[in-house]
């Protein structure tokens, strides 16, 4: 009986270190709809960027990229892209937000706390700089590259970041990275890459968080 209440009082303790160690509300409903939110943005970039005409015939999006079609209508499709995958980040970080509101409401946990900075700084960092990057890529007009970049440093951000937060978070940091290396090889492909990067594998994420700490 002694022995049963010591390992409840150790697993309590425990608990409250983690929570005090390790930013624990994010929700996995948010990292679902993150994805959905995704996919939908990725068929309005893919329904307009996936066919141009150009002198009469159909040009594909991946050759649009490899430099076989119009360069003023990549660019004006460059440009749409960019406004299209911000507004999906910003939708996203709002909803990640909130869900993390509700749950760290319902836990009794301050959301604001310094694991909560520690975790977005390590997030942010990595995507700040991506995103300059991204941008010196579509100045010099590599935009093969821009979505396996965008990939790539997201993936950093979530390894980094999983160091403050749910340790499962790195893989799909890892899983983030390789999407990314791989579709640099596949220029003109990353559209595809993208909607596997930031649509399946955060419903996929989301459905494990959700099962593994939300319910």
């Amino acid at each position: 009986m002694i022995q049963s209440e010591t390992n409840k009082d150790i697993s309590t303790i425990k608990e409250m270190m983690e929570k005090a160690t390790k930013f624990s509300s994010i929700s996995g409903i948010s990292i679902i709809i993150s994805g959905i939110i995704a996919f939908i943005g990725a068929a309005f970039i893919y329904f307009d960027l996936g066919i141009s005409i150009e002198n009469g015939e159909f040009v594909s999006y991946s050759q649009l990229i490899n430099d076989k079609g119009n360069r003023e209508d990549l660019k004006l499709k460059m440009t749409l892209l960019v406004m299209i995958g911000s507004v999906i980040l910003l939708i996203s970080l709002f909803v990640m937000f909130l869900f993390s509101r509700i749950k760290a409401k319902k836990e009794g946990v301050n959301l604001f706390n310094p694991t909560f900075g520690r975790a977005l700084r390590s997030l942010f960092i990595p995507l700040f700089a991506g995103g300059i990057f991204s941008m010196f890529l579509m100045h010099h007009e590599v935009v093969g590259l821009v979505a396996p970049v965008t990939l790539i440093f997201y993936g950093l951000g979530l390894i980094s970041a999983s160091k403050h937060t749910y340790s499962e978070l790195e893989i799909l940091g890892y899983l983030e990275l390789v999407l990314g290396i791989i579709a640099s090889y596949f220029m003109g492909a990353g559209l595809f890459f993208w909607i596997l990067g930031f649509g399946v594998s955060h419903i996929l994420f989301g459905f494990y968080i959700y099962r593994t700490y939300d319910r």
